[in-house]
């Protein structure tokens, strides 16, 4: 899952926008343009309609592994950035379902469809992913590249104190419930 931002070089705006394993930002920036057709009203469709699909420029911002980290990755993106976001943005008509969109097979040869049909059942075959193609992520300037890596940095950084900081009160707790258990184990065998 990846975290991406739009700029409007015209007016400087910045929508962030999410997109899962597989798609790459200009990927789904491509879904939204093609979604521009069914007449959706929000204001990043309006944006676009009056700008154009040139004026917007796709950047990478970065890369989440589950979904709790997307989310912060998204947040920690939209406060960089003071943006907007395009959470919840419909790119397609409304109650269209997903076997609608799906792509029909071709027709085959009888033998092709039989054998198709037979391995239903069993494994499938592995395909190749397509090898995606990710943009730079630049900001375009280097003080807020600097503020944004120095920003990722101290929350590291005060991650790992605070992780530092609670296994030693658990060590300084469990070493209390030891002691605890030694002096009253000494003082059952003095009886």
């Amino acid at each position: 899952m990846i975290v991406f931002t739009l700029v409007n070089e015209a007016t400087d705006d910045v929508w962030v926008g999410t997109a899962r394993e597989g798609v790459s930002p200009e990927a789904r920036f491509k879904q939204f343009q093609d979604a521009l057709e069914l007449g959706i009203d929000h204001p990043f469709y309006k944006e676009l309609k009056t700008f154009g699909p040139g004026a917007f420029s796709v950047n990478l911002f970065a890369a989440a592994e589950d979904p709790a980290e997307l989310k912060m990755l998204v947040e920690e993106a939209l406060e960089a950035h003071d943006g907007k976001s395009l959470a919840g943005i419909k790119t397609v008509r409304p109650g269209t379902t997903k076997a609608a969109l799906a792509t029909k097979p071709k027709s085959r040869s009888g033998t092709a469809a039989a054998k198709k049909a037979s391995t239903r059942g069993g494994s499938r075959v592995a395909t190749k992913p397509a090898k995606e193609k990710l943009s730079s992520g630049r900001t375009g300037s280097a003080a807020k590249e600097r503020k944004i890596k120095e920003a990722i940095e101290a929350e590291k950084a005060a991650i790992a104190a605070a992780k530092a900081k609670r296994a030693a009160e658990e060590a300084a707790e469990i070493k209390a419930i030891l002691a605890g258990l030694d002096a009253r184990g000494s003082t059952l065998r003095k009886r």
